[in-house]
């Protein structure tokens, strides 16, 4: 069986290319594990950020129909505003030039009064 020592050396080759296909084994076992697992989390990950994705993009919509809500009730609010106000202003000026329309007769009663009383003085002067 072992007639020499170039049969021990075979042998224990043998032994060492056994032990080593079985660690290259276990290796690759191993090292594909690891590759299946982080596979996985890959995968969970794009399942995650599609969902985040999904709802930015129902929060982005959300936001954009309340936009468009606030717009128009802005040109609602702003066109009532806008309204109420030159009613305001226009019966505050109307107010304003009644009183100003009086405060102007007055004036021109006495301006007249003034011019009729200097005009029956010129009168008086010129009949003497």
């Amino acid at each position: 069986m072992l007639e020499n020592s170039k049969d021990v050396l075979y042998i224990v080759i043998s032994f060492c290319i056994i032990w080593l296909t079985a660690f290259l084994c276990y290796t690759f076992y191993y090292a594909a594990r690891i590759l299946k697992n982080v596979n996985s989390i890959v995968e969970e990950f794009r399942l995650r950020l599609q969902r985040i994705t999904d709802t930015i993009n129902s929060i982005q919509d959300k936001v954009e129909g309340i936009m468009n809500i606030v717009g128009m009730v802005k040109e609602t609010t702003g066109g009532l505003v806008k309204n109420f106000i030159t009613k305001n202003a226009k019966g505050m000026m109307n107010d304003k030039m009644d009183d100003f329309g009086d405060i102007a007769k007055d004036a021109v009663d006495r301006a007249v009064n003034a011019a009729g009383q200097k005009m029956k003085k010129v009168a008086k002067k010129m009949k003497k």
